[in-house]
């Protein structure tokens, strides 16, 4: 089917974010809550963190705000009217244009404007960038039901991400019910510091890479991103040069405990556990392997599920070093002063084969979102050529 295609700005108002300035923020709540950019986005709506009494742009309840900066192509619906920042900007969709259809096509393009960005520090579009984007425009019964087809299944990716969630705050309150609260310390456990428990701590190296994830049996490095979400991502990384030999002792395994050493503030100290891995994946430097000695009275999923307590993970992002504009880092000798509370062993494998039953209800989880992930990616290629 052909439909007819039209510039994003012949049907639809596009209104680029402008900063406030610097004497007009607050935290009181004072004037219209500001929307700078997509950090201040969460889920599909945004989430006020400053207010200002001197907003040049202002959006208009369900309009869509699009991150410009950045966070190139992220959105969320204008439930009030917000001010908002330069790193964003407001979509009023014309009367031929369904707004839910054009959430769904901004969703579908996202990477094509992204892949406009410019920018040595931030990569950012601009309104020329977005209006110029071809959006094909079927009559309105088609757009909703586009919009009504995709909309359920995107409902669906919503629920199991939302059971995920549950899974995750599952495993925090498994740690509290059994251990309480490390930082108060209330069932008097001892403390160890973490040197005594460890064999070594391990940093891992980072050659030049090449700027792409590795294919099927080559040789990479970690990105950051494999870890930082709290989450193991192996297929956050960069393919290691065939002229760069890989260092043995730098590949993960499965059972591996690793740490983010260095970071932003909000993302130093992260720790993953490793229950599977592809071959092949190589620690950057930015990362540390904790290796438990043998005979250490604490198992690996205990000690990854402490260090990843937010109270307690706090305390360790407070051993980071750094100067001002550089990231905080956390070196080997600080991190080996970590007090270790630790619970009688047997409680701890107890809590052990709790998280492995939530682990593997996750992998269950994953797969099932997986397929709606594509599955609903082939409904939008489909949707927007008119083959749906």
């Amino acid at each position: 089917m052909t439909w007819a295609t039209k510039r994003l700005d012949e049907v639809c108002s596009i209104v680029m974010g402008q900063a406030p300035p610097g004497e007009g923020y607050n935290l009181d709540g004072l004037g219209w809550p500001l929307v700078a950019g997509p950090g201040d986005f969460e889920g599909d709506r945004p989430v006020v963190k400053k207010f200002t009494k001197h907003a040049a742009k202002l959006s208009q309840r369900g309009q869509i705000i699009l991150g410009v900066r950045a966070s190139i192509g992220a959105k969320v619906w204008s439930d009030r009217i917000y001010a908002l920042g330069r790193g964003v900007a407001g979509l009023t969709p014309a009367e031929e244009v369904d707004s839910r259809y054009l959430w769904h096509w901004l969703t579908w393009c996202a990477p094509e404007l992204s892949a406009k960005g410019k920018g040595a520090t931030f990569k950012q579009v601009n309104r020329q960038d977005i209006g110029e984007m071809e959006v094909p425009v079927p009559g309105l019964a088609e757009q909703w039901r586009i919009a009504d087809v995709l909309d359920r299944v995107d409902t669906l990716r919503a629920k199991r991400r939302a059971a995920l969630g549950l899974l995750g705050a599952a495993r925090t309150a498994a740690f509290v019910h059994m251990f309480g609260d490390p930082i108060l310390n209330d069932r008097s456990w001892k403390r160890v510091a973490l040197g005594a428990l460890v064999e070594r701590i391990h940093s891992g190296r980072s050659p030049i890479c090449l700027d792409r994830p590795a294919s099927e049996g080559e040789w990479a490095v970690l990105k950051l991103g494999a870890v930082t979400s709290g989450e193991f991502r192996p297929a956050e990384n960069k393919a290691l040069p065939v002229t760069v030999a890989p260092r043995a002792e730098d590949e993960v395994r499965a059972g591996d405990i690793l740490f983010s050493r260095k970071n932003t503030r909000d993302l130093v100290a992260a720790c993953v556990l490793v229950r599977s891995t592809p071959v092949r994946r190589l620690m950057p430097d930015l990362m540390f392997r904790l290796e438990l000695k043998e005979e250490a009275p604490v198992v690996a999923e205990y000690l990854h599920a402490l260090l990843s307590y937010p109270p307690k993970r706090r305390t360790v992002q407070d051993l980071a070093s750094g100067s001002a504009g550089s990231m905080p880092n956390i070196s080997k000798g600080n991190l080996a002063t970590v007090a270790v509370e630790v619970p009688p062993l047997d409680l701890q494998r107890e809590f052990a084969s709790a998280i492995s039953s939530i682990e593997t209800a996750k992998v269950v989880q994953r797969r099932a979102l997986g397929e709606l992930d594509a599955l609903f990616a082939s409904l939008q290629h489909r949707a927007f050529r008119g083959e749906l």
